[in-house]
C-alpha cells in the first residue's frame, strides 16, 4: 500500500465486506505494508489499525523479526513491517509463475515475481479497493461487487489534493509542446 489513506480504504472495506457476508476468507494472499511507523501510530489513533489486526494472519513483530525472506505465501492478510520490501521487490517475492495484483507500480519484469518453468510471472497494477476485493474472491470483482465493497466510502477523500499538484501549462513555444 502507497499512502494511509489506502490502509484506511482497506480497513473500512473489511468492515462493509464483514457487514454484508457475515465474515472475512481471503482466497489469495494480502499482503500490507505501511509506509511508516508513523502512519501506524496515527492509524491505531484512528481505530483503523486495530480493524486491521482484527483480519490479519500475520503482523510483523519488531521484537521477534523474521529471519529471511518470504517467498511463500498463505491465503491471508500480512501486516509487514513498514517500508517498501515486497512493493520494490527486495529481497521477498512471490513464488515464481505467480500472478501478482499491487497498487505499486514498480512491478517491472521479474521485480515482484519472477517466471517459473510452467508458467510466466504476472504483474498487474490495479487500484486498493480491487486489490484487497480481489485477494478476498480470489478472482476480479465485477462492478457490483466492487460498488457492494466501497459502499459509503468516498474514496476520493483520500486522494492527495491536486491544487498542489498541479502546475501552469507550458508555453506554445516550449521544448515541451515540441515533443
Amino acid at each position: 500500500m502507497v499512502h494511509k489513506g489506502d490502509l484506511q480504504i482497506v480497513s473500512r472495506m473489511l468492515k462493509n465486506l464483514e457487514a454484508q457476508n457475515g465474515g472475512i476468507e481471503f482466497k489469495a494472499p494480502l499482503v500490507v505494508t505501511p509506509p511508516t511507523y508513523n502512519i501506524i501510530e496515527e492509524l491505531k489513533a484512528e481505530g483503523d489499525w486495530e480493524v486491521l489486526q482484527k483480519y490479519a494472519g500475520f503482523e510483523f513483530n519488531d521484537n521477534d523479526p523474521k529471519t529471511s525472506a518470504r517467498t511463500k505465501y498463505d491465503n491471508i492478510m500480512y501486516l509487514e513491517r513498514p517500508g517498501c520490501n515486497l512493493c520494490m521487490g527486495n529481497q521477498e517475492k512471490a513464488e515464481k509463475g505467480d500472478t501478482v495484483m499491487a497498487t505499486s507500480t514498480r512491478l517491472f519484469q521479474g521485480r515482484v515475481v519472477k517466471d517459473s518453468n510452467e508458467k510466466k510471472g504476472e504483474s498487474l497494477l490495479a487500484s486498493t479497493p480491487v486489490v484487497v476485493l480481489s485477494s478476498i474472491l480470489g478472482r476480479t470483482p465485477t462492478i457490483e461487487e466492487y460498488k457492494a465493497a466501497v459502499m459509503g466510502i468516498k474514496l476520493t477523500q483520500f486522494a492527495p489534493p491536486t491544487d498542489e499538484m498541479t502546475s501552469e501549462p507550458a508555453p506554445k513555444n516550449s521544448l515541451l509542446n515540441v515533443l
